[in-house]
């Protein structure tokens, strides 16, 4: 662990918040996720959201629920189901930045108990 303490961290931007008109109590959030050089995301998941992760520049290794990480490049998309555990997410390079924008599908109400800090749930110990 300490040896990734001294990696940066992902930085995120929420891009859009909407309510979906045709599935009340539901919301919508996007968020850009950049990944500098050799940047991550420690372990974490996302509560009861549904996360469509869409690659648009560099790469990204993510892996989930153990399972070998897979390298996503522009143009390339994954998904977290609730409760999924995202083990691996960064940035493939330690020479250039990558970027996703990830789309959350979540409980309006979950969402405004939680605010956008609170859709992400980092792994005890990596707060």
């Amino acid at each position: 662990m300490d040896k990734q303490l001294s990696r940066p961290r992902g930085e995120v931007k929420v891009l859009f918040d909407y309510k979906l008109a045709n599935a009340p109590g539901m919301s919508t959030v996007g968020f850009e996720v950049t990944y500098t050089p050799n940047a991550w995301t420690p372990p974490h998941r996302h509560g009861g959201a549904t996360v469509v992760a869409f690659v648009t520049e560099g790469e990204v290794l993510s892996g989930m629920n153990g399972n070998p990480p897979q390298v996503y490049r522009p143009g390339e998309s994954f998904m977290e189901l609730p409760g999924c555990h995202h083990t691996v997410s960064e940035n493939n390079s330690k020479e250039k930045s990558a970027k996703l924008v990830a789309v959350f599908t979540i409980e309006t109400a979950t969402l405004e108990a939680v605010g956008y800090a609170g859709l992400t749930q980092l792994d005890e110990g990596w707060e």
